[in-house]
């Protein structure tokens, strides 16, 4: 039972939502009443809402904004709800009867299954088949077993009903999820904490919560993807927040404001992902149910965070990449993305040149439009924003393999800084206006807002003096080069007031002086370009030191003068823009290890299967069976005399073969590994078709897991094309489109046509037809017709009879000379003349010779 929910099962192994930012309101508060509370999506993407207010589960079917189906015999104040692979629909229904019921698919009653002493504010079914329910007025959590025999009380399985905080007990416990090994996670909601129970143990383990980067407010439902990755809802701060490779980190409502715009959140109480990524939020005090549409599913980096230790070295002599006949003088900014595609600016030249991986000529010209273009960065699928601020007042964007660009950002000076963060916003520090800004690159609107910085140059924790490079953690924290105060600062998000961690004002004893230009590794480490000193400085065992240019500025191959710009590769090698020597220098690492012992816990259950997936660590895997001690060392390759490293783990008394391809295996996608010390790596790997990159880790094969949608089959034609089998009701390249089959349908009687998957339905004209095609007449619309058509004959034959009336008489008069109503006529004209004469006469008398009076 375990597919029976989304948690990406199968299609997304890691869910990284770094560009679901804005949602559509797929339910407001018409459907599911004031204070929608638990929605769950089942694998075939039905939604069920429990809308406790007006006392219904609300189910929709998969493209459906309409309800399909509503529950509510025996449902009362329900909160918690999970639906089974089989349609099985669970539902605690509420503090009154103090019951989980369960709807078998299609039923219209349910039946009770557990009896609980008040209410089961989440469900969660294991693959075992065992019910949890999450009691958060009594501050346990409760399971029991569906196979188990009629009337059997459960058990706890978490919290000891006392309210508490020990690793034993729980406040208020909400969310709750157990993954394929049976560990417990409760959202332990009061206690501001996640907790994991292990099976059969009732002390946990604070998974996050109170401390570290990520501190939870309230947490009210929990979610794993596939990968194992956890997805919380963090009730009272308003947002969605979720792991990484990197971490915890925000997702949803990551401006730490409630409101109601779609990037907002008020109160959320839960959430589900469908099985597209997509997940559906129940943003309770908004009165709606919000669907935020995945964007990318990568890893939402763009350059590249190599795991840099303390004690890692690079070759102090730099190999020159370019020089002033390549890119003209004062090369400005320099970017290795995660392909290792090296971009230089080139402002002499007002363009941006391009060097894929391993090649020595330029792919890419990019160019018409820029005016001394000074920094640049490129986003995930590799669109191109550039610096255009100088004499053009923007930023412009280059979408990938395009000739011409788009404007991106508006600004009133030059970038000399730019950064792209994992929720889609791009920043742009104004080194003249003492201020960095940011905008959206979802949002339509060109409009920017201040992130640091208040416009006028100072040394408090409010002001800058020129801020140069910029850096954007995956916590949305910025670090800001403030460069002619010598320091670098970290502003908390949404905080105008930063700390300075580097330079003048902090703890750290280096001095800086006119920092241009930052980055970070996988760990969390600092490295500066410390223009001023012409060096590199980065972190050391006790504080931070110089790693490159140490012995001063200068031209040599170990020398740097005024470099402005730093960017690493994905192997830990160093590119520099020299830009007074009008070179670019590339730094080779030499090692990455401190020769320290390192402790492998691993199982026996196959002969000294050792997987280690990086060149800078090993993953450890955990078991009490054996402990294997394995030794760091560095084994060093020659490269056209250029000195490189690979980490290899040695075990002395281990059948372990010591070959970089059987320990490292580092080639993907079913490639042919080969020992090569010919290449930097001391490997070199052999793709299969399709495949490409150092590792054969870029997938370029035409049949991608998202090619053809909705369960169509992708067959591959060529190298390069293919051909998508759309499964019943699909159709169209990549079975995208709905086949509409109202095309070929007729609907009688003004029915209206409308397409469903597989089929169609007739809406039929009031109530007056039915049928599949609105054929049928209802007895009442057939008394209508006949009473209709009666009179219509009456009038017809009235109309024929007068008619012939008047033919007839026209016939007997003009043809036979026969006038029956002439003779009525005469004898109406005559009496009316004979009325005229014997019309009374008026007699009037005259008087002569009157008598005057």
């Amino acid at each position: 039972m375990w597919t029976m929910y989304n948690s990406v099962l199968g299609l997304l192994t890691l869910i990284i939502i770094d560009q679901i930012i804005v949602a559509t309101t797929f339910a407001n508060n018409t459907t599911v009443g004031p204070y929608p509370y638990k929605l769950f999506v089942n694998n075939n993407n039905t939604i069920y809402v429990t809308a406790a207010s007006i006392k219904q589960i609300l189910v929709w079917a998969e493209d459906s904004n309409i309800v399909t189906q509503n529950i509510s015999t025996g449902v009362n104040n329900s909160y918690g709800v999970f639906v089974t692979s089989t349609d099985d629909i669970y539902v605690s229904s509420g503090d009154v009867t103090g019951q989980v019921r369960k709807w078998s698919a299609n039923a219209t009653i349910g039946v009770t299954i557990m009896n609980v002493t008040g209410r089961c504010a989440y469900l969660f079914i294991d693959i075992n088949e065992t019910l949890y329910c999450s009691s958060d007025n009594r501050n346990i959590v409760i399971k029991i077993s569906l196979n188990s025999t009629a009337n059997t009380a459960p058990s706890i399985a978490a919290g000891n009903g006392t309210n508490g905080s020990n690793a034993y007990m729980l406040s208020s416990p909400l969310g709750i999820c157990v993954d394929a090994n049976l560990n417990l996670y409760v959202a332990d909601f009061n206690n501001n904490r996640i907790q994991q129970f292990r099976p059969n143990e009732l002390n946990a383990t604070t998974v996050v919560g109170t401390s570290g980067t990520m501190v939870l407010n309230g947490p009210s439902d929990i979610l794993l993807d596939a990968a194992g990755y956890l997805f919380i809802v963090d009730h009272k701060n308003n947002r969605i927040v979720g792991s990484s490779l990197n971490g915890f980190r925000c997702i949803v409502g990551c401006s730490g404001v409630v409101g109601a715009g779609s990037e907002q959140l008020n109160y959320p109480y839960s959430f589900s992902f469908d099985s597209y990524g997509n997940f559906f939020v129940a943003d309770t005090y908004n009165q709606r149910i919000q669907k935020f549409t995945l964007a990318t599913n990568s890893c939402g980096l763009s350059y590249n965070r190599p795991k840099i230790s303390s004690c890692t070295t690079w070759n102090s002599n730099g190999v020159t990449i370019g020089d002033n006949d390549t890119f003209g003088a004062l090369p400005d900014s320099v970017y290795v993305d995660i392909n290792n595609t090296l971009y230089v600016a080139a402002p002499i030249l007002n363009r941006i040149l391009v060097w894929p991986e391993d090649s020595v000529n330029v792919s890419r010209d990019i160019s018409g439009g820029l005016n001394e273009p000074y920094s640049m960065f490129i986003s995930t699928i590799g669109d191109v924003y550039v610096d255009n601020g100088m004499y053009n007042g923007r930023v412009d964007k280059w979408t990938l393999n395009a000739t011409s660009s788009v404007v991106a950002m508006d600004v009133n000076g030059i970038c000399y800084g730019l950064f792209i963060d994992v929720n889609d916003h791009l920043y742009c520090s104004l080194g003249a206006f003492q201020m960095v800004i940011k905008k959206s690159l979802n949002d339509s609107v060109n409009s920017t807002t201040i992130v640091a910085g208040t416009g006028t140059a100072g040394t408090t924790p409010y002001t800058l003096f020129g801020p140069r490079g910029i850096f954007v953690d995956l916590e949305l924290n910025l670090y800001v080069a403030d460069c002619f105060n010598n320091r670098i600062q970290f502003f908390l998000m949404n905080n105008s007031s930063a700390t300075t961690i580097v330079g003048n004002g902090s703890n750290e004893m280096i001095t800086l002086l006119y920092p241009i230009a930052i980055v970070f590794d996988a760990d969390g480490h600092l490295f500066i370009l410390d223009y001023g000193s012409s060096r590199v400085v980065g972190p050391g065992f006790n504080g931070y030191r110089c790693i490159i240019g140490c012995m001063g500025s200068g031209s040599a191959s170990d020398q740097l003068y005024q470099p402005t710009s730093l960017s690493f590769d994905s192997y830990g090698n160093l590119f520099v823009a020299d830009t007074y020597n009008n070179r670019v220098q590339k730094f080779l690492l030499i090692t990455n290890s401190c020769n320290e012992s390192t402790t492998l816990q691993n199982t026996l259950e196959t002969t000294a299967n050792m997987q280690l997936i990086s060149t800078n660590a090993v993953k450890t895997t955990t078991s009490s069976l054996t402990t294997l001690q394995i030794n760091s060392n560095t084994v060093s390759y020659q490269s056209g005399g250029q000195q490189s490293s690979a980490f290899l783990p040695s075990c002395p008394n281990c059948n372990i073969s010591n070959v970089t391809c059987d320990i490292l295996r580092p080639c993907q996608n079913n490639a042919t590994c080969s020992s090569d010390n010919t290449t930097l790596l001391g490997y070199s790997c052999k793709c299969l078709p399709g495949f490409n990159g150092t590792q054969c880790q870029y997938n370029y094969r035409p049949c991608q897991s998202s090619t053809c949608l909705n369960n169509g089959i992708c067959n591959e034609t060529s190298n390069t094309t293919f051909t998508c089998s759309c499964s019943s009701g699909w159709q169209n390249s990549h079975c995208e489109t709905k086949i509409n089959y109202c095309k070929a349908t007729t609907c009688l009687n003004r029915g209206v046509c409308q397409p469903l998957l597989l089929n169609y339905t007739c809406q039929c004209f009031s109530g007056s037809y039915s049928g599949q095609h609105c054929e049928i007449t209802s007895s009442r619309t057939v008394a209508f017709q006949t009473l209709s058509k009666s009179f219509a004959y009456i009038v017809i034959v009235a109309i024929i009879s007068t008619a012939m009336f008047i033919i007839v008489m026209d016939v007997l008069k003009y043809g036979f000379n026969i006038d029956p109503a002439g003779k009525d006529l005469l004898k109406r004209k005559q009496a009316k003349k004979g009325s005229r004469s014997r019309r009374p006469g008026i007699t009037r008398y005259i008087y002569v010779n009157a008598l005057p009076f």
